[in-house]
């Protein structure tokens, strides 16, 4: 098959997130069957155009994105910040047009986040829209968000992600939770939403954990340092059991953003709590190995990919009860599950997952490993895809 992915990010881009990792490993196992992949994406610097051919995988670094990276281009930031609205139409018929130009396509996905595929009309193959997450989803609520002068920018990309699915033929969810929501709120039928969960692909990471590991005080915490995924909450918690005499320690890896820098300033001269800052797969899995505990207390989450990288690394994972986690994360065999906002619960599932006898530990750390393994791993999770694939291309010419 010749597969076509759209999306407005990937994992070399620095505005990489879980759209970006799960792309990387998609293509990359993919590519491992023999198929031809094409990926459409935006450039870092907007200014900037290029192709790179590598077997059978292009890369389409296309230019005018609606976006600004300060350290890539500097200068007017303010003024270059409104580009969602100056550039949107053009670069999604920029998108258009390089669909346009592609030889036997079989297919296409592109993600519903930004409505990148805003102008696509009816091909000559079938076009898979990814569910990964809508600009008008609230965490903090789980619903969508009510109205701000300050969320003009996602209710005006929101309007086109709602208008595109509503013509969509062939929509894939990250999660069973994505899926309800979006059938919720964007009045989409179920039946219409295939789950297939996004791939962990295990050959891309190497653990030697160490038993005596499980019996430390090391908390982590993974991913964008925001709000919305209960940094502050985590935080708050940890405090509560230094306060109880517990001397535990936090590391935070991933980007930081205003709110992490804030956060991060905050807590300069506290000796407990650790900023690493976005670092690369090889160190990230020497963090994860060395840490006992990795807690993911978003107040909504699609997924939570690094969950499951916590949870192969072998540690002892605290996820949200709010999205997708609660599918990944079985409570007390291979993880633990708390509701989110609220610190003090959040410290004691903590104190109670520290202070379990190590036996009890090693067995959930065992059982989480076997979990991502049989359930999530690259060799159960892609050939989904590709089935899926094929399906709706065969579907598709009916």
């Amino acid at each position: 098959m010749h597969i076509v992915f759209v999306s407005r990010e990937y994992h070399d881009s620095k505005r990489g997130g879980g759209i970006a990792t799960y792309l990387y490993d998609l293509i990359t196992l993919i590519l491992e069957e023999g198929h031809q992949v094409t990926l459409i994406t935006a450039s870092d610097d907007t200014r900037e155009e290029s192709v790179e051919k590598k077997d059978n995988f292009t890369k389409i670094n296309l230019s005018g994105g609606d976006f600004v990276i300060p350290q890539v281009e500097s200068g007017f930031l303010t003024f270059k910040k409104f580009r969602i609205f100056f550039r949107f139409f053009s670069y999604r018929l920029k998108v258009l047009k390089e669909v346009l130009k592609l030889k036997n396509v079989d297919i296409v996905e592109v993600s519903e986040f930004g409505a990148e595929s805003a102008f696509f009309r009816k091909f000559d193959f079938p076009v898979v829209y990814r569910l990964h997450t809508s600009s008008l989803l609230d965490r903090s609520t789980g619903g969508v968000f009510q109205f701000k002068p300050g969320l003009i920018p996602n209710f005006f990309t929101g309007y086109f992600e709602k208008k595109v699915l509503a013509h969509a033929e062939y929509i894939t969810s990250c999660s069973l939770s994505l899926k309800e929501w979006t059938s919720k709120y964007f009045l989409i039928p179920k039946q219409k939403i295939k789950v297939l969960y996004n791939p962990i692909h295990l050959n891309n990471w190497h653990f030697d954990r160490k038993e005596q590991s499980l019996s430390t005080m090391k908390i982590l915490f993974v991913g964008t340092v925001s709000y919305e995924k209960g940094v502050g909450d985590l935080i708050e918690a940890c405090r509560i059991l230094l306060n109880k005499g517990m001397n535990l320690s936090l590391t935070i890896a991933g980007k930081l953003g205003n709110y992490g820098l804030r956060i991060q300033k905050e807590l300069e001269e506290e000796t407990w709590c650790t900023f690493l800052g976005h670092i690369g797969k090889k160190e990230l899995a020497n963090v994860y190995e060395s840490h006992s505990v990795a807690v993911f207390p978003s107040h909504w989450e699609a997924m939570g990919l690094v969950a499951l990288e916590a949870m192969y690394s072998g540690a002892l994972v605290i996820g949200s009860r709010e999205g997708g986690m609660s599918e990944i994360i079985e409570e007390g065999k291979s993880g633990f599950l708390v509701n989110p906002k609220n610190p003090s619960a959040l410290a004691e599932k903590i104190e109670e997952v520290v202070n379990l006898p190590l036996e009890t530990k090693l067995q959930i750390s065992k059982n989480a490993i076997d979990q991502v393994v049989h359930s999530f791993s690259d060799k159960k999770i892609v050939p989904k895809f590709l089935s899926y694939y094929e399906e709706v291309i065969r579907d598709f010419k009916k």
